[in-house]
């Protein structure tokens, strides 16, 4: 049975590929991290791969719900997946095809901007939407650490990441969002966006869900990236508002700097490179040193 701690290797690759008709020998691995992505350049053809379990084939269902629904709305904001039946499932994957794009350059802060402002002027889709539920992945990656022989996280590290969860999603709940509720993507960065065409898209949509369209401008926030500000400003210029405007924009950092551990603590035990930026991540946070750069490791 599938779990959530392992991704897809080749072998579930070529069966998924197999189900559609594709031939996946000329396929290349890009990056893991969520997910396992692989590129057939063969058939110009992106596969994203997770683990085959209710969430993630739930999270599957409705990118590829969502983004279909956009692309009859309007073009210019999501990459629609290929017209195959999706997601494709074994027992062991779920899979999704999307139409590769070749992007040599990142997208500017402002093309963020303006995708995301335009994402936010859209209406919730027609149909059942997932709603966005704070930490819920990091909890549900520590609840894996919990039951391993050997955790990533030794006692000392898992205590303070549950009271530091608790307590930023205490505020979260009682936080009121001046952007209200809507359709978000809840993962904007320039990875995030390609270029199809004359236009850019976001992708990567297994996170969209109801929630506070202020999530979708934490590239705004500073961050352990250290990220210019000046391209912050662009961002915010683009958008149309800033988010260091807002008062609890403080929170937001705390909570999406805590959910991108969780898929590191899945991955440690078998990728020495995500174990070392999860310890890495999680010390820098606990001592508050802003300083640390963190990196993003496939």
């Amino acid at each position: 049975m599938a779990t959530d701690s392992v991704l897809p290797g080749a072998t579930e690759l070529r069966e998924v590929c197999s189900l559609l008709g594709i031939d996946s020998g000329s396929a290349r691995l890009l990056h893991q991290r969520s997910n396992a992505v692989y590129l057939l350049p063969d058939d110009e053809l992106i596969v994203r791969m997770a683990p085959n379990t209710d969430v993630r084939r739930r999270r599957a269902e409705t990118s590829i719900a969502v983004t279909r629904w956009l692309d009859t709305i309007r073009t210019d904001i999501a990459l629609a997946p290929t017209h195959a039946p999706q997601p494709v499932v074994t027992d062991i994957a779920v899979a999704t095809f999307w139409p590769y794009c070749p992007t040599p350059t990142q997208p500017g802060p402002d093309v963020l901007g303006e995708l995301v402002q335009q994402l936010h002027g859209v209406l919730v889709p027609p149909f059942a939407m997932p709603r966005y539920r704070p930490l819920a992945r990091l909890r549900e990656a520590l609840a894996i650490d919990g039951a391993r022989r050997s955790p990533a996280l030794d006692p000392v590290e898992r205590a303070w990441l549950l009271e530091r969860s608790e307590s930023v999603v205490a505020e979260f709940t009682a936080t009121r969002f001046p952007l209200g509720h809507g359709l978000i993507h809840s993962d904007v960065h320039a990875e995030n966006v390609i270029r199809q065409g004359a236009q850019w898209k976001l992708i990567d949509w297994d996170g969209c869900c109801v929630g506070p369209r202020e999530l979708d401008l934490v590239a705004m926030i500073p961050d352990h990236f250290h990220q210019p500000d000046s391209e912050r400003k662009r961002f915010a210029e683009a958008y149309g508002r800033d988010l260091l405007d807002w008062a609890q924009w403080s929170m937001l950092q705390a909570l999406i700097e805590l959910h991108s551990l969780g898929s590191y603590i899945r991955r440690a035990p078998s990728a020495p490179m995500a174990d070392a930026e999860l310890h890495r991540r999680l010390h820098s946070l606990r001592t508050g040193n802003r300083s640390v750069v963190w990196n993003a490791v496939s």
